[in-house]
């Protein structure tokens, strides 16, 4: 027990001390707290009141605390005074250090979060050059453009009712065509549109264009497409294309618009695994080769055009763009398309039924894989052979990928629509060896 508390005080202390290097290599000047003996005793006292409080010395850990805040709270003062700078991201910093001691002595929480937030903690501190680089270079345009991110995404969004709405919810639609002896039958259920999934396409595809952009402050345009869009294609790979197809219009970046395009598609790809695999492991077995190949053509793809060298983009496409983080106009033109061609899926659907059921897969692909790739899942080995459900498979990710080339050839430039489609055919011919040898 006693090698267990030493381990965690001396855990404190590091965490202190690399907090405390953080402050001191950051030149806060006068108004810097201290240094690494001081961020040191800070977490050594938190961790001390930690060992306090689980002895049942509860009067002498409140006295600990509140001696350290009295003092805080006494710099600050002083220190205000002085410099005459209300910042106060030290003391902050100071009281996450004291908490981040005790909590690894109390385990209120498990240890790999409080070392999490320790990280995250350096991370921010750290950030100060860049985020302060950020800041003078925002302008009036940008802050509204981040405004208006924040209402599309948290004031509008919550409030959309999470519904589906069906023909037969529509006012008076339903007393009209009963009057002219129109029976709707099995059309009656059909799910004509949920605004809050709809305008969750929405939030995605201007979310993305948002997160690119600070990112790209960071670490520059270039890089901020491929990490922007490989993470974005874990929640949409249709959405991420889009917008970058969007972007191809005002850019130079094309061939690493299209790069980033490919890793988007590429993180949809290893999603396959998480989908698939607790369904239906055996037929996952059968088909990991052709998803690998996948993987590997996209990242070679990927590769080759990000190390393609661009053409030189004007001026003036520059001066056009900046200020202006994201277009909404886009992203509700796509969410429409979307809407139109889910409708005309479950339509088909209905049309079809189990029968055309192939036919019925190629169609919703449109819309997207992964309905499809849990229904093939499901059946595979039971209702369906595994080579029929394979077979399924490479048809309706060919179909998605090329939807993708539709969208972008209506959305973006013609150039990444030709691009992206030879890549897309690429990935497809690739993925299609694996059936010679099943």
């Amino acid at each position: 027990m006693l090698t267990g508390l030493f381990a965690k005080l001396l855990l404190a202390i590091i965490f202190g001390a690399t907090i405390g290097l953080e402050r001191g290599g950051s030149h806060q000047g006068n108004g810097a707290i201290g240094g690494i003996r001081t961020y040191s005793l800070m977490a050594l006292t938190g961790a001390l009141s930690g060992v306090f409080l689980t002895n049942n010395y509860s009067p002498i850990a409140i006295t600990l605390f509140g001696g350290f805040l009295a003092l805080l709270i006494a710099y600050y003062i002083i220190g205000s005074w002085k410099s005459k700078d209300l910042g106060v991201t030290s003391e902050l910093s100071a009281i996450t250090t004291f908490l981040i001691g005790l909590l690894l002595i109390l385990e209120i929480i498990p240890l790999q979060i409080t070392v999490a937030l320790f990280v995250i903690l350096i991370f921010i501190l750290s950030l100060k050059s860049q985020t302060e680089q950020i800041v003078a270079g925002i302008s009036r345009k940008e802050l509204k453009s981040f405004i208006s991110y924040a209402i599309i995404a948290l004031v509008i969004l919550p409030f959309l009712p999470d519904v589906s709405y069906k023909l037969t919810d529509l006012p008076v639609l339903p007393d009209l065509l009963n009057g002219l002896g129109i029976d709707l039958g099995q059309f009656s259920t059909l799910d004509l549109i949920n605004p809050r999934k709809i305008w969750m396409v929405v939030v995605l595809i201007t979310g993305i264009d948002v997160f690119g952009y600070v990112l790209g402050r960071f670490v520059g345009n270039k890089k901020s497409f491929a990490l922007t869009s490989f993470i974005a294609g874990f929640v949409s790979s249709t959405s991420a294309t889009q917008s970058l197809a969007q972007k191809s219009k005002n850019s130079g970046f094309i061939n690493h618009l299209i790069g980033a395009a490919i890793l988007a598609n590429l993180a949809s790809f290893l999603q396959i695994f998480l989908l698939v695999g607790p369904l239906n492991p055996k037929w996952l077995i059968s088909i990991a080769p052709s998803i690998l190949i996948m993987i590997l053509t996209a990242g070679l793809i990927a590769i080759i055009l990000f190390k393609k060298k661009e053409a030189k983009a004007t001026a003036t496409v520059e001066e056009k763009t900046k200020g202006k983080i994201f277009s909404l106009m886009p992203a509700l033109k796509f969410a429409s398309i979307l809407i139109v061609v889910k409708i005309a899926t479950k339509i088909c659907l209905m049309l079809f039924g189990q029968s055309g059921f192939v036919i019925s897969s190629v169609i919703a692909s449109f819309a997207g894989l992964d309905a499809i790739l849990v229904t093939l899942a499901e059946m595979a080995g039971h209702t369906i052979t595994y080579k029929f459900a394979f077979l399924t498979f490479l048809l309706v990710n060919a179909t998605n990928l090329l939807s993708k080339t539709i969208y972008s050839y209506i959305q973006g430039s013609r150039q990444f629509a030709f691009k992206f489609m030879i890549s897309a055919i690429a990935i497809i011919g690739a993925s299609s060896i694996w059936l010679f040898f099943i």
